[in-house]
């Protein structure tokens, strides 16, 4: 018997759509896995490319056996959009675990060791651990705000409160994925990793989180103001989803400002130390999980994410409210 022969089998799933400048990244850093190569295989979806992104995958993997490549021509039953691409590459797949990734993220070399690591009994979800890379102040405190929300989901998932998954490092089981009836059957929702997550944990399946340095992802910043107000539109409408005790702590930052306005008429010395207290402790959690994560360059930007983050939660809440829809990959959504 193979040393290799008890190892479980894993199925890498990427959804690419006009991913010409970022795809070979991705591609070039799951090629470097140390998983034994003949334990995974990699499903890549070419969702109606308008760029070179067809080709280039092509090139790279025409002598790559356990990579393929599938060109989505046609809809699965409800799914749209990222989550049709999935809903095929998934028919195609032979892994008893499905590895979910984007075409925009470089994976860690010890990703798949990771990210099975958790998976016991009845655990039909684990979500990881992915940061935008960093090279200036805008960029640093995107990182942080990942480091900052990604730290509280883990927290909570000791506590066994279901927060959201991550749709861009997130690994299902085959045998929860297809007992909701896969993509092709749930709901559509334009954030569909929370959709199959709530889906799954709805046939009485867990979920784990990785937060460790050794299976940290790496995914690329957003460039421009409306560019992020956009992603945060999207990923607010699966937040709104959440139950109420989930969404109250989304919410929160509204009142907060709402309290600390009243306030400064009557007493400002109390809406002042309150506003104060609030940066001091989104401040300790932001360093705790950049302690965790090892990212020391982070620190010198801890000071400024609390302002970041308040004044970017009110912006996503207006945003999102206002008449506009939302553009993902091209397309466009109600």
């Amino acid at each position: 018997m193979s040393k290799n022969d008890n190892l479980r089998m894993v199925s890498i799933l990427i959804a690419a759509r006009n991913e010409e400048h970022t795809i070979l990244r991705c591609l070039q850093s799951i090629d470097q896995l140390t998983y034994p190569r003949n334990q995974w295989e990699v499903w890549i979806g070419d969702d109606d490319s308008q760029d070179q992104t067809h080709t280039l995958i092509e090139g790279f993997i025409c002598n790559k056996p356990n990579f393929h490549l599938l060109r989505i021509t046609n809809t699965l039953g409800n799914a749209r959009g990222k989550a049709n691409v999935l809903a095929h590459l998934a028919q195609q797949a032979q892994g008893d675990y499905f590895l979910i990734t984007d075409a925009d993220v470089a994976v860690p070399s010890h990703w798949i060791q990771c990210m099975l690591a958790p998976c016991q009994g009845q655990v039909g979800v684990v979500t990881g651990i992915t940061i935008p890379i960093y090279t200036n102040t805008w960029t640093a405190l995107q990182a942080i705000d990942w480091v900052y929300a990604l730290y509280i989901i883990e927290k909570l998932s000791h506590w066994q409160i279901p927060a959201t998954a991550m749709g861009n490092n997130m690994l299902v089981t085959r045998l929860s994925y297809e007992a909701t009836g896969g993509y092709a059957t749930i709901p559509f929702s334009i954030t569909e990793d929370y959709q199959l997550f709530k889906e799954i944990l709805d046939r009485r399946y867990t979920f784990r989180q990785v937060y460790t340095h050794e299976a940290l992802a790496l995914t690329l910043p957003i460039s421009t103001a409306p560019a992020w107000l956009q992603q945060r539109k999207r990923w607010a409408h699966g937040a709104l989803q959440t139950p109420w005790y989930i969404r109250l702590p989304l919410l929160a930052p509204l009142f907060f400002w709402i309290i600390l306005l009243i306030l400064a008429f009557s007493q400002p010395w109390l809406s002042l130390c309150l506003w104060l207290g609030s940066l001091l402790i989104q401040t300790i959690i932001a360093v705790a999980g950049i302690h965790r994560l090892k990212q020391q360059k982070l620190y010198w930007y801890s000071f400024l994410f609390p302002l970041y983050f308040q004044l970017g939660t009110l912006a996503t809440l207006i945003y999102y409210y206002l008449p506009v829809k939302t553009i993902w990959k091209g397309r466009t959504y109600e």
